[in-house]
């Protein structure tokens, strides 16, 4: 879902899901997205994230020290956001490696590492970068299955850059929720 301030801003009109596994975003003000968050993991990187950037629009990368989101550092991934507006997974934390399926994806692309489901992991990338903001979504894992023992999960793309111009880095951060979990909620 799309918060009113994207949708007067028409920076993402029509939204139309990558995939029919989203189930629902949320992404512009921290206060449109914030509320969203159940997830610890996710919620901890966010609001990290919202101390660090003070009164800009987004930090620095340098500002980012990932010790201070340490019990979450298996959760977390970071992308390089290349000027033609690609990107490329630069650290990726032991969850997510495995969850991806294919050893350590640093290096590689979305593309490289998603095949033809790339569109899932690359819409919340771009909309995440055009807008300069936070963006979260839950999701059915039934997109990539490569590890079954998880069901659905809950990730937020937090925008970095040098100026609040343009994100040169996007700091990800899922967690999971696995069939026996979702059986008792």
């Amino acid at each position: 879902m799309m918060d009113d301030a994207a949708a007067r801003a028409g920076a993402a009109s029509a939204q139309v899901l990558p995939s029919s596994v989203i189930q629902a975003e949320h992404w512009g003000s921290l206060e449109a997205v914030r509320p969203h968050l159940t997830a610890q993991a996710p919620l901890a990187v966010l609001d990290r994230w919202a101390r660090l950037r003070g009164s800009r629009r987004m930090p620095s990368r340098s500002l980012f020290n990932p010790m201070d989101v340490r019990q979450h550092l298996p959760n977390i991934y970071l992308l390089d956001v290349a000027p033609q507006g690609g990107f490329c997974y630069r650290v990726v934390g032991s969850l997510i490696s495995d969850f991806f399926g294919v050893g350590n994806p640093a290096g590689m692309s979305p593309e490289q590492v998603f095949g033809a489901n790339a569109e899932v992991a690359l819409s919340p990338l771009r909309i995440c970068c055009a807008e300069r903001a936070p963006y979260m979504h839950t999701a059915s894992a039934s997109w990539i299955y490569r590890d079954r023992t998880f069901t659905f999960y809950t990730v937020v793309l937090v925008p970095f850059g040098e100026s609040d111009d343009a994100v040169d880095k996007v700091l990800c951060c899922a967690e999971f929720i696995s069939e026996e979990d979702a059986a008792r909620r």
